[in-house]
């Protein structure tokens, strides 16, 4: 504009006119650095975790693709790696209690901060962070990195609460060696945190074995749950006899196997362990359980009444609390006596609640079904325990048992597990018999009943049936 025009303006607009158009000026622009202010603010609260302070789950996945981006750009040299930490069972028993504020969340938060810098951020979960771990010289640098961070959130917390401490678990997953994408390194540094929490290390980094055992192990409860659901598709029992001194079968214990169309055989010590922790080993418990005492109806009918079949009690099994009630409605529904049927309890079943244990013990002897300890001295072996549990049947775990001829130390557990059992009242058998050493020096030392595959694999019900009609269970 020029001066003529400038000038002509201020002749024709009057100059109080003038200061009240830059009075509402400035007045504008001071809203609009209020309003900057405010969008300030809410963007902060909208992104941020208020009980940590941390940037939420939206900004890392933004900010470790950008991490990314660079690191893939800079060729070798040093690394980037990223990492979920979730705390530990002792955080989660006294966060209701001790921590209602969350100052001890984001104290442990603030130390996490002060070897990470800003490079954490809040999970989805409360009790659980993203890191984004830069520049790291080498995997040792990383696993050094990561020592430093699970002892940090290991401290014990300043008064009030200096008896306060809880721990950490920590997958980590190292870009490019786990994974090229987000996604990716994510995935596997889940996997990671997943194992450190099964094992009980405060720190796992990824690795290919892992991601495979892990997928594996999707596999099985993916289809577990399927075959559940199908009426226990491809899952059968088959039976192991219970010999005597004499070679005679007495029982059987049952033993449950599992078949898949695509994965083919799946040991039991494979899928076992996922049924527990999915909840659904009391099912195929229940299953296992109607379907041996069947089978041993159907053996009766045949001519073999002598016979008794043992099965596998799961702990979750033994808890519920109808459980004597469940036991008695199985052998009603097949028309067996108690006496018939032998349940195997390990020793970490009974020691969770002794007391509780003890009397629904009571309460199945009582039916006339008989107990057994299985796997014993693998766990408490805790002598007055042995004593009030009051068990029929004390079972001698293999590892005490293979080789026991040329085990001078095996020989002298073996021997003093028989003589305990016969002070208590109890039968003694002995598991994994596969060499007739083995079963001479058993035999010598009074050992009752045996089994193993000297005598036969557990086998399906018709080979069962064959070898209980031979009278004699015979040598493989």
């Amino acid at each position: 504009m020029s001066n003529e025009i400038q000038e002509h303006l201020q002749d024709e607009v009057p100059a109080d006119e003038i200061r009240e158009l830059r009075r509402q000026l400035e007045e504008l622009r001071e809203e609009h650095k209020k309003l900057e202010v405010r969008v300030a603010e809410y963007q902060n609260l909208l992104n941020r975790n208020p009980a940590t302070g941390l940037p939420i789950r939206r900004l890392f996945d933004a900010e470790l693709g950008h991490a990314l981006s660079g690191a893939s750009g800079r060729g070798r040299g040093r690394i980037l790696a990223t990492g979920l930490l979730r705390l530990d069972g002792d955080y989660a028993r006294i966060k209701n209690t001790r921590d209602r504020n969350r100052v001890l969340l984001y104290k442990t938060a603030d130390r996490i901060r002060e070897i990470v810098g800003d490079n954490i951020y809040q999970s989805d979960r409360l009790d659980e962070f993203l890191l984004i771990l830069r520049d790291m010289p080498n995997v040792d640098g990383v696993e050094l990195r990561a020592d430093q961070i699970v002892e940090a959130v290991a401290r014990f917390h300043e008064a009030p609460a200096d008896d306060v401490r809880f721990g950490c678990y920590l997958g980590i997953a190292i870009f490019p060696l786990h994974g090229d994408t987000r996604e990716e390194l994510l995935g596997n540094a889940d996997i990671a945190l997943i194992e450190s929490e099964r094992n009980g290390s405060p720190f796992v980094i990824y690795s290919d074995e892992m991601g495979v055992r892990y997928r594996e192990r999707e596999d099985i409860e993916t289809e577990l749950k399927l075959a559940i659901q199908s009426g226990f598709d491809g899952l059968d029992l088959h039976y192991q006899p219970l010999v005597d001194t004499e070679g005679r079968i007495r029982g059987a214990e049952a033993l449950i196997r599992w078949q898949h169309a695509d994965l083919g055989s799946i040991s039991p010590a494979r899928f076992i362990p996922v049924a527990e922790e999915i909840g659904a080993v009391r099912f195929i418990g229940q299953w296992s359980l109607y379907r041996a005492c069947r089978q041993l109806k159907q053996w009766y009918a045949a001519g073999h009444d002598e016979l008794y079949v043992s099965v596998n009690l799961s702990p979750s099994q033994f808890k519920q609390v109808d459980l004597v009630e469940r036991i008695g409605g199985v052998l009603e529904s097949v028309g067996l006596p108690g006496r018939c049927l032998t349940l195997e309890l390990t020793e970490t079943t009974v020691m969770e609640d002794p007391e509780e244990a003890v009397a629904r013990m009571k309460d199945l002897q009582s039916m006339g079904v008989r107990l057994a300890l299985d796997d014993f001295g693998t766990g408490y072996s805790s002598l007055s325990y042995l004593r009030r549990f009051e068990f029929d049947t004390l079972k001698i775990d293999r590892s005490f048992i293979t080789n026991v001829d040329m085990h001078p130390n095996d020989q002298e557990i073996v021997r003093a597990m028989v003589a305990m059992a016969k002070a208590f009242g109890m039968q003694t058998l002995a598991e994994g018999v596969e060499r007739s050493e083995e079963l001479g020096f058993l035999l010598e030392n009074g050992c009752d009943l045996v089994q193993g595959y000297y005598y036969s694999p557990a086998v399906p019900h018709q080979d069962f049936l064959m070898l209980a009609e031979s009278g004699f269970a015979g040598t493989t």
